[in-house]
């Protein structure tokens, strides 16, 4: 319709009927194109907001994990300390069983496994671009990557339980006294030979595996506690 009556005025050298015409076109280009933006920025705002709940939800449950995982390894490096601070004694001021107690602490290996469910979204759908805060995007990269180099901090700590730990286990002690037990349904009769580990306290070995689980949960108490640091960073940038 706009177009035959543009020819129209073309044909009858209506020029400012011309003009008009295309002036009425362009304007409605343009504030078509405008809508459309605007529509397609609405879109990607709303996007975004639905992205940083999730973000911040994961961040939540990251941040708890850490706190819980930071918690069982200060427990952890308390019972080595305990277990060195007996063995330098003449004779231990505990009792066979609390001493088997505190070992079976050696076989703990408190792991944090970071949850990444949004920042993956938004890296394997291409939306990472939707997130406005340049300051956000490092610090969700940096999070990440350090992530990842903690948990190859942790397995090859986990390698050496299997490699190192539990071996010595089986040859010193009786498992049955130092086993670490989460679940109670399935009981195993008491241990035999529960007095082994006063026979071995004070041997070199003995107290250099407390001194090694010690360096391990150190090590990663010290790898938790900046990852819970950086958690926090980006639970602050995301309010």
């Amino acid at each position: 319709m706009l177009l035959r009556r543009l020819l129209s005025h073309v044909r009858g050298e209506n020029w400012f009927a011309v003009v008009l015409d295309l002036f009425v076109v362009v304007v409605g280009l343009f504030l078509g194109l405008q809508i459309d933006n605007w529509w397609q920025a609405h879109k990607d705002a709303k996007l975004e907001s639905t992205y940083l709940v999730e973000i911040r939800e994961d961040f939540e449950l990251n941040k708890s994990q850490l706190q819980i995982s930071t918690a069982a390894l200060e427990k952890l490096i308390r019972d080595m300390i305990a277990l060195l601070e007996q063995s330098a004694l003449a004779e231990p001021g505990m009792t066979a069983a609390e001493l088997n107690a505190l070992f079976s602490s050696i076989q703990s290996m408190p792991t944090f496994i970071p949850i990444s469910r949004a920042y993956s979204n938004l890296t394997g759908s291409g939306d990472l671009k939707l997130i406005r805060s340049r300051e956000l995007k490092n610090a969700l990269a940096d999070y990440y990557a350090m992530a990842q180099l903690s948990q190859l901090v942790q397995n090859t700590h986990e390698m050496e339980l299997v490699q190192t730990f539990q071996p010595y286990i089986i040859d010193h002690l009786d498992y049955l006294a130092v086993a670490a037990t989460s679940i109670d349904d399935f009981p195993i009769p008491p241990s035999l030979e529960e007095a082994r580990i006063l026979e071995v306290i004070h041997a070199r070995q003995f107290r250099n595996m407390v001194v090694q689980k010690w360096v391990i949960g150190t090590d990663l108490l010290g790898q938790h506690r900046k990852m819970l640091e950086r958690t926090n960073q980006v639970l602050t940038l995301l309010k």
